[in-house]
């Protein structure tokens, strides 16, 4: 029997530019079209990565809600509201407000397939979360699960049957990390100089930023030309940037905000660092791969899954600012291992974590859904 076009929904609490949130972009633009008819949902705002989606030519739609301010069951009506109107053959949530909102506003809509993925291992289970989580896992077709031990989390913690449960890395497109400038003009456009160290994330507690700031003093008298960019933006941006201010990094820290011209800010890195608390398998560090770059990083969920340490990377312990400001020195004084390590990186997203291979591996997983319902369409 042959699928009809199947409808699919993406939502999301909102769509700023963030690792799940390019990663839904992916999705969105990256179905087959001759079989897919893709959209988005966002509970708040619509967000920059939903202002491309719109230009684009992709339908999003935006809630508008306050996620603190509005009632909890009227957030779920809403939601179900939507569903009803939109008639999505598939409903795919992304993080944890979305999967909670989206799967209870589902109940009883006989929809296709409802699909859930989680991003990050669950580090710090707050108990709430929890039971929701173990109670949805039955209002659920599949959850998906982006690295080993993220599956191991929802199995455990929220009891999730084997049987609903997919593992499906991140992945990339290294097509898309192409830029036409080299090296040097990729640095004059960014004013950057000397050794430079990048980290690309958002400005929040989970990212560790913290921890690399504690990190530089120790490095700059061995490396008096170090400079650090630090890409994204978050609630702790004025601590991290009083931080960096009283530990006297100020000339030595450049705060570069939410940037879309990624690929150009590696193109002009000497080393990628990634000093998280916890993660899931962070689109970041893929992208940082990708475009070749050596990486130190935290041994913390799916890092460790990526990254062979002494091979393609290494990894240091989280929280620990010697431990990561070693490694950083490690790699600075040979130059020669830096660049084998960027190629062994790059080569590791290019077998492992393509794009391409991620999309086909979601359509056949909506298209078993589809299967399953006895080739049925949604009952909205």
């Amino acid at each position: 029997m042959t699928a009809p076009r199947l409808k699919v929904l993406y939502l999301l609490a909102s769509l700023p530019v963030g690792g799940a949130e390019d990663l839904v972009r992916a999705m969105v633009t990256g179905l087959d079209p001759d079989r897919f008819a893709a959209g988005a949902a966002c509970l708040g705002a619509p967000g920059l990565i939903g202002e491309e989606l719109i230009n684009a030519g992709y339908p999003v739609h935006s809630l508008g809600l306050d996620l603190k301010r509005t009632p909890f069951f009227s957030i779920v009506a809403r939601v179900r509201r939507l569903l009803k109107e939109l008639r999505p053959d598939i409903l795919h949530t992304h993080l944890y407000h979305a999967n909670l909102y989206g799967r209870l506003a589902a109940l009883g809509l006989g929809l296709t397939g409802v699909v859930a993925t989680v991003h990050n291992i669950y580090t710090r289970p707050k108990l709430h979360r929890r039971v929701w989580n173990r109670l949805l896992a039955w209002a659920s077709d599949c959850v998906v699960t982006v690295s080993p031990q993220v599956y191991r989390d929802v199995r455990r913690d929220d009891g999730v049957p084997a049987s609903r449960v997919v593992l499906l890395p991140n992945g990339i497109s290294l097509a898309g990390l192409e830029v036409p400038e080299d090296r040097d003009e990729a640095r004059t456009r960014l004013g950057l100089s000397g050794f430079v160290l990048g980290v690309v994330g958002r400005l929040e507690e989970q990212k560790g930023h913290t921890y690399l700031l504690q990190a530089l003093p120790r490095l700059m008298a061995d490396i008096p030309d170090l400079n650090l960019a630090i890409v994204g933006d978050g609630r702790l941006k004025g601590a991290l940037e009083g931080q960096a201010r009283e530990l006297g990094l100020k000339g030595a820290v450049r705060f570069m905000g939410m940037r879309r011209d990624v690929p150009l800010i590696f193109r002009a890195l000497d080393l990628y660092v990634m000093p998280s608390l916890w993660e899931g398998l962070p689109l970041a560090l893929l992208q940082a791969m990708g475009a070749g770059l050596p990486v130190a990083a935290t041994r913390v969920g799916g890092v460790e899954e990526v990254i062979r340490s002494e091979e393609n990377g290494l990894l240091v312990p989280p929280a620990e600012p010697r431990a990561l400001a070693e490694a950083i020195l490690e790699l600075y004084r040979d130059p020669a291992r830096r660049e084998e390590m960027g190629r062994r990186a790059r080569q590791t997203v290019a077998q492992n974590y393509s794009q391409e291979v991620m999309l086909r591996r979601l359509e056949d997983l909506y298209l078993e859904l589809w299967a399953k319902r006895g080739g049925g369409v949604s009952k909205i």
